[in-house]
Parts: C-alpha cells; structure tokens; sequence
C-alpha cells in the first residue's frame, strides 16, 4: 500500500512538474495531449474507422466477380494476373483509409484554429504547435491503416501483410497532410470535404484497371497514391518488394507538411499585427498566471524572470492609485411654494 502511494505521489508530482514546464519539450508533450484528445472525441470518426471499412470492403468483395484481370505493376516491369475482386480490394481499402484520415486531420485542424492562436499569443511555439498535429497525424494514421490491414486479411490473402500496412499508412500520411493544409488554407468545411473527397476519388479510381484499362502509367505515377498502390499489389500477390516506391508517400507528406508550416504560421500571424505598433525600444514580455490545485499561483514568464513590485526597495514606493474628489454640488434652490386660496364653501 505505502509502494502504491509513493507511485502515485511520484507520477502526480511529475504531471505537477510537466504542468507548469515551460521548454519546448514539455510544450510538446502538452500540444500531442491536446491533439489526441480531440481525435478521442471525434466520435464520428471512430464510428467510421469501426464500421465504415468493414462494410465498404465486404460490400466491394461481393459486387465484384472474381475474374481475372491484368495489372501492371511497376515494381516487377510487368502485367500480374490477380482476381478483380482483390484487386479492387486494394483500392477499396486505399480510398476508405485515405478518406477517414483525410477527414480526422481537417475536422480536428478547423475546431482548433482559435485554441492554436491563443497559444502562439501566450507564447508557444509554432513549430512545435504544428508537430504536435504531424506526430497526432502518425497516430492516426497508424490506427486507420492497421485496422484496415487486419480486415483486409478477412476477405484475401496477402504475401506480405507488412508491407500492405505500409502501403495504407503511407497513403494515410499523404492525405492527412492534405487535410491539414486544406484545415488552415481554406475558411469553409464544404470546400475542404469535396477537395478531399474528389481528390481521393479520382487519385485511385485512375490507377484500377477495371477502370483505366490502358497500360500506360506516364502520368499515373505522378498521382499521390501511385507508390501506395503499386507495393500494395505488390505485397498481396506477388513475394516481391519496392522500398522506393513506398518512400514516395513519405516524399509527398514532407511536400504537404512545408506547406502546412506555411500556411500555420501565415494564419495565426494575422491574429498578432497588433504587436507591431509597439515601439522598437519597448521591450515586451508576455507571462502567463496559473492556478495550482491548493490554490497558489504560479507565473510563468518566456522573456525573462519575473520580479513583484513588492520585492522591489525603492524610495518612493507605489501608492495606491486614489479615486479623483468629485467636485461638490451647490445645494439646489428650492421654488418657493404657492398658496392657494381656500375653496368658498355654500350653506343651504
């Protein structure tokens, strides 16, 4: 018992500590524990990522015969013959995956715009701000694409189950940077769900065969998702593997995170013009006042130590400020009242 209290007296200590920590790490910490919680409350999303993939796959397993059908694949230089409904599989599970992260990253970008511009006036980094979205959209990701993963083995059979959770993560990573550009590039949800939806659509509809027939991948393999797709079929039908083109999801996530940073910090600077009427010479300092659980303050300052006026000897110390004297009120002339003369009275 005493073990157990000693643990949890350490880990409140240490949530204490971290609570009023002011380095980069610990503003960190602090902006991944807000970004996951607001994914935890996206009960939507959550109901989608349960019930949404299962559904959109087994619905594709049985519309879909299972003829076969060529595929060219880029990885191996050559047409691989696979069953259509497999193949559309794939795809199925690119587009539901790509989708719902997509979707996750724009909600949980646009509900926190204000938050996020509140924090960059108390202070906080916006780098470290915008990691913290990157590292929450990793989680994400990594959940998504290994659900999916899993429900794909229910319905084929994979060479390599591995490298197909790659290749759904890495298409997860692509679209949940887009999500995040589209949450602080565009000013309405409409516009952000139709360029996501559209842009998955036609993103993997053109790269299936039962679709696009022609062999040709000229202008396919600058699509986002091509490198996913291409090791996606790769990992389910054939023992061959392409780390090339599984880092090309990597590549267009770092293109799509430079342009969120972009885009982050144009936004939440058009909310701080006002600093730039202070004077050249006028240092400021923004601190920031918190209150602990046993009712004590603490203040926290990122431009300097903080001194109280109380601290301080002076001379001439600070008097209270006193309430200007209001100037006296002549006393009002009062009319002089009238007198009314008695009513005649009549005797019968």
């Amino acid at each position: 018992m005493k073990t157990w209290t000693n643990l949890t007296s350490g880990v409140r200590a240490r949530l204490d500590d971290l609570a009023v920590a002011t380095t980069w790490r610990a503003s960190l910490l602090k902006a991944v524990g807000f970004e996951v919680a607001q994914h935890a409350r996206n009960r939507l999303a959550l109901l989608l990522v349960v019930f949404f993939i299962p559904c959109w796959l087994a619905v594709v397993h049985l519309v879909l015969p299972d003829r076969p059908l060529e595929f060219h694949s880029a990885i191996i230089d050559r047409p691989v013959t696979v069953a259509a409904d497999e193949l559309v599989l794939i795809s199925a599970a690119i587009n539901a995956v790509t989708l719902i992260v997509g979707f996750m990253m724009f909600t949980a970008v646009r509900r926190s715009n204000d938050f996020d511009q509140r924090l960059v006036l108390a202070g906080h980094s916006r780098l470290c701000l915008l990691t913290a979205k990157l590292v929450a959209l990793f989680l994400v990701a990594a959940v998504v694409s290994g659900y999916a993963t899993v429900v794909m083995t229910f319905f084929c059979d994979p060479r390599d189950t591995g490298a197909l959770g790659l290749s759904l993560f890495s298409s997860g990573l692509i679209y949940g940077g887009l999500g995040i550009v589209l949450g602080l590039a565009l000013s309405t949800e409409l516009a952000g769900m139709f360029v996501i939806i559209m842009t998955s659509l036609v993103d993997v509809m053109v790269q299936n065969p039962v679709i696009n027939p022609a062999e040709s991948t000229g202008v396919l393999r600058y699509l986002p998702t091509y490198g996913a797709m291409q090791s996606g079929v790769a990992a389910t039908f054939t023992d061959s593997g392409s780390p090339g083109h599984l880092l090309l999801g990597p590549l267009w996530f770092l293109i799509f995170a430079l342009l969120a940073l972009a885009a982050f910090h144009r936004r939440t600077r058009s909310r701080t013009e006002h600093t730039e009427l202070v004077p050249v010479d006028t240092e400021t300092a923004v601190v920031t006042v918190k209150s602990r659980p046993d009712g004590s303050l603490v203040v926290e300052s990122r431009s300097g130590p903080v001194v109280l006026c109380s601290h301080l000897t002076c001379d001439n110390p600070c008097a209270p400020p006193q309430r200007p004297a209001s100037p006296a009120k002549a006393p009002a002339k009062r009319a002089p009242a009238r007198r009314t003369a008695p009513a005649a009275t009549t005797t019968s």
